[in-house]
């Protein structure tokens, strides 16, 4: 027994600096820290993300801009129709046909030398009709 059990360097060893540095560098780092590697791909993935929200909500107005378009172009054409129709009417009115059609049917008038004929439902008295005279007019 030449050799003592316990060498007295390994009951009062203290690590020396170096090698404690050594073993916290093999020690996974559990803090939450950002390289500088790290920080433009943080930076460009935000980015990405702000332009692909912005980029959505140009799509979405685009979209309701283009329903507004076709609904107008409709209206328009709903209009040109309109338009169309009431020019017809218009054509219609103005003629001598129509204007001599609506003197005789709601105002009673008569061309010169024709006899006016107004039908009386059954049953119907009449009073006697005194012809117009010259006292009935009056003159301007």
């Amino acid at each position: 027994m030449s050799q003592p059990l316990r060498i007295e360097h390994d009951l009062y060893y203290m690590p020396l600096a170096e090698e404690r540095r050594a073993r916290k560098r093999t020690e996974p780092q559990r803090s939450f820290k950002f390289s500088k590697s790290k920080l433009p791909v943080l930076v460009a993935v935000l980015l990405l993300i702000y332009l692909a929200v912005s980029l959505g909500s140009q799509f979405n107005k685009l979209s309701i801009m283009q329903q507004d378009i076709q609904r107008m172009q409709q209206e328009i054409e709903q209009m040109k129709e309109k338009n169309e129709a009431l020019r017809s009417e218009l054509q219609l009115v103005q003629s001598d046909a129509y204007v001599e059609r609506t003197a005789r049917e709601k105002l009673g008038l008569v061309k010169p030398g024709e006899t006016r004929v107004v039908a009386v439902p059954e049953g119907t008295e009449l009073k006697a009709i005194k012809p117009p005279s010259m006292e009935d007019f009056v003159d301007h």
